[in-house]
């Protein structure tokens, strides 16, 4: 699923969603700012393990919809004291996929 998920983020380089930055920071105070271009591009990040959880979108019906959510971590090492920084992903697997595959708008009508 790695291979995929950086596949298509060639094919998509100019995305402008992944110019978004995500801070990383350590409890000894560091901080550094990544892109998510930065962060899935790596492949240094880690898929997690899918876990179902109540849709945040409204439901006109009287049950919750639960849906599956596979979060995507990246972990770090701090360079100023030693200890591992993890990050997670504000989007998840299954959100991500669609995202990438989708193509540009088209410039002539949105230009």
């Amino acid at each position: 699923m790695k291979d995929a998920i950086i596949s298509l983020l060639e094919q998509n380089k100019k995305n402008k969603f992944l110019k978004n930055t995500i801070e990383l920071r350590c409890k000894c105070g560091f901080s550094e700012k990544i892109t998510y271009y930065d962060f899935l591009s790596g492949g240094k990040f880690e898929i997690g393990k899918p876990t179902h959880t109540v849709s945040p979108f409204i439901s006109e019906s009287i049950y919750d919809e639960t849906i599956s959510v596979t979060p995507l971590q990246l972990s770090r090492k701090c360079p100023t004291c030693g200890e591992n920084i993890v990050a997670v992903f504000p989007i998840s697997l299954e959100n991500i996929i669609p995202l990438l595959q989708s193509k540009p708008p088209d410039l002539l009508m949105y230009g």
